[in-house]
């Protein structure tokens, strides 16, 4: 979803994911199924506090072009899933401004907002920010020279990264679950084909899995840490590998639950065909013990993100960086797209 557009479009553009106390920053190409020249690098410090200084060392020589495209998380631009009558985009657009307006108590002249339809049951997506606090974010960023052409939620970042490889319309068919796990928060989607159908954000984080496993353990949060990052690719049935699922389980079954109620919830309120694979990606997201709740409770295969087709070929360097779905999926979030015909299928040129 797109809060509002500037300018050209390109190919490859700097994509920044903002997050709570840190940024990351990626650029890509996309041709022929894979990508392109990827490059990621972090910044460990609040958006809010970075100076254009801050913003040109992270930069420096890595990045080419001064266009940008920036994502927001939920917890700097307000996401909302509204449930309206069916109307024209424009009038479905007014009618979710007045009515975020009105639930943030905020002027709606002081709002950047924007919205979209998901699903077939009437649901729409809204996503609002104050003017004041989205000038504050782009001041620095343009006192390096950058130009923002489009400014996103994260869910949409996500999307276009999870669906690369499902972008014509015969893909629609083609529907994936999708668990965003952060170290601050979460979202679960439904994806057809490229499109988002259902999003719900969810509180659950990192942060309250290394609490989890400090309270059990009884060691430092440094450690807990450790041990969360290391049962990712330890033996489970490993010292450590039992502690974190006797740790983290009750906060993975609450997870599996809520993801449980998301797939019911979709398949109730929308015609097509259900979500026949769930994929776990975000900085927390990867761990045994969840994947195998998730997998019961929800009764289909579950994948990490690095599993999918065209993500295997990326390195190590940029996947092990939190946030370069984000910020590679808001690198792409302007492709140039020649429609073209094959057979009874349009599609992108730039389409796998």
């Amino acid at each position: 979803m797109t809060l509002f557009s500037i300018g050209k479009k390109w190919k490859g553009q700097i994509g920044i994911a903002l997050h709570d106390g840190a940024v990351t920053i990626g650029q890509c190409g996309w041709k022929h199924g894979v990508y392109i020249q990827p490059h990621v690098t972090r910044i460990e410090k609040n958006p809010r506090e970075l100076t254009a200084s801050d913003w040109r060392e992270a930069l420096s020589s890595q990045f080419m072009g001064s266009e940008c495209s920036i994502a927001l998380p939920a917890s700097i631009a307000h996401h909302q899933v509204l449930r309206l009558p069916n109307m024209t985009e424009s009038e479905l657009k007014e009618a979710a401004a007045w009515e975020m307006a009105d639930r943030l108590g905020v002027d709606r002249s002081k709002l950047q907002m924007d919205a979209m339809q998901i699903g077939t049951g009437g649901d729409v997506l809204a996503v609002a920010i104050e003017q004041s606090t989205l000038s504050e974010l782009l001041e620095p960023i343009y006192g390096t020279g950058l130009q923002p052409t489009s400014i996103e939620s994260q869910s949409a970042s996500i999307a276009r990264t999870m669906s690369m490889l499902h972008r014509r319309q015969s893909d629609q068919a083609n529907v994936r679950s999708v668990l965003d796990f952060g170290m601050n928060d979460s979202s679960f989607m439904v994806l057809a084909g490229d499109s988002i159908m259902f999003y719900k954000h969810l509180e659950y984080s990192g942060k309250s899995l290394i609490e989890s496993i400090a309270s059990h353990t009884g060691v430092s949060i440094e450690q807990a840490t450790r041990m969360l990052v290391e049962s990712a690719t330890l033996d489970p049935h490993s010292d450590i590998g039992k502690t974190v699922r006797d740790a983290t389980r009750a906060i993975h079954e609450a997870i599996a639950t809520d993801a449980m109620k998301c797939i019911r919830h979709y398949g109730v309120t929308n015609r097509g065909p259900l979500s026949s694979q769930l994929i776990i990606t975000g900085s927390a997201g990867w761990n045994v013990f969840l994947a195998g709740i998730l997998s019961t409770a929800c009764n289909q295969e579950v994948i990490k993100d690095a599993s999918a087709t065209h993500i295997q070929a990326l390195p190590n360097e940029v996947i092990n960086t939190p946030g370069w779905h984000i910020a590679l999926g808001a690198s792409l979030s302007i492709l140039q797209e020649t429609q073209q015909r094959r057979g009874s299928d349009r599609h992108s040129e730039e389409a796998a």
